[in-house]
């Protein structure tokens, strides 16, 4: 699938609209605050966000999933993990629409909680049910405080306003490059980096140097091709000469476009020290095309079974 529709913003369904058929893709955006639920019980079913502009009934929104994982020692471990959904009315067409949704949510302080991105279609008279795009989130849900969505479809009829596409006049503000090292609670030390990225035309599109004092972790994100479709392989490398195999890792990344937009992501967890992860991410292949991309990571470290 390639992007070579217009960008647009999203915008409620006014009861006066038109419907166009989309015959090359169209990306919408989405960014604002959101406030997490009180009770983490209340986000196990779907927060509605927004109605999309799809056919009628589709609804974005955003839940809570406790998902079970083992830890490095082989323990179970539970964490409420916020995803986002994508559900509602019926693909009435002839042919599949298809989806590439992007997803990440950010704390108060504007830095990246968790991220991931997701290919799906839906068949001819298949309801839209896109599934959750969840990633490994072992910290408190009332962290969150904002999230970003880009969603390109294609191969639908879109439900739009009479006046047509409305352009999407406001870009987010490009952040920063930083990079701050910090600790929480449970001996879990973590890294944070923005810096500008050109992606270049070869396999090796970004490596990092150790990153963190605990256990000298790195990081490295690959071009991967297969049958036609276009990935980037999130590589995690621990350190060889580490012997500790007590702690656990998750990195989480962002790509933002020229205008701060978000584009793709992903994330990548292990468990204790037991060699190479390898976290394949599907990546439309014009985004690599850029010259002027931005990544945002952000790497956690602690003792197993904290993360």
């Amino acid at each position: 699938m390639t992007n070579t529709g217009r960008n647009i913003c999203f915008l409620p369904v006014s009861k006066s609209q038109v419907y166009h058929t989309i015959n090359e893709p169209v990306t919408f955006y989405l960014d604002l605050p959101i406030h997490p639920p009180y009770d983490v019980c209340d986000a196990y079913d779907a927060i509605p966000m927004m109605g999309l502009p799809i056919t009628e009934g589709v609804t974005l929104g955003w839940k809570v999933s406790r998902m079970q994982f083992v830890d490095g020692m082989g323990r179970d471990v539970t964490f409420d993990c916020p995803n986002i959904v994508i559900t509602g009315g019926q693909n009435i067409g002839n042919k599949p629409v298809s989806f590439y949704v992007v997803a990440a949510f950010y704390d108060q302080n504007d830095r990246l909680l968790s991220c991931q991105t997701s290919e799906h279609c839906i068949q001819p008279w298949e309801r839209y049910d896109v599934p959750g795009l969840w990633s490994r989130f072992p910290f408190p849900i009332s962290e969150i405080a904002r999230v970003a969505v880009r969603i390109t479809v294609s191969g639908c009829v879109l439900q739009t306003r009479n006046e047509g596409h409305i352009l999407s006049t406001q870009n987010k503000l490009i952040k920063k490059e930083s990079k701050k090292e910090w600790k929480r609670a449970g001996h879990v030390v973590g890294i944070h980096g923005v810096q500008k990225w050109n992606p270049g035309k070869g396999k090796l599109l970004f490596a990092t140097e150790p990153l963190t004092k605990e256990n000298k972790l790195r990081f490295r994100l690959e071009r991967k091709e297969n049958q036609s479709f276009h990935y980037l392989a999130l590589v995690q490398t621990p350190d060889p000469v580490s012997k500790d195999t007590k702690w656990d890792n998750l990195i989480q990344y962002v790509l933002y476009d020229e205008f701060g937009r978000i584009c793709h992501g992903g994330s990548c967890m292990g468990m204790g020290i037991h060699g190479e992860y390898l976290s394949l991410v599907p990546i439309l292949p014009e985004i690599l095309d850029s010259e002027s991309l931005s990544i945002e990571y952000v790497v956690w470290e602690g003792p197993s079974g904290t993360l």
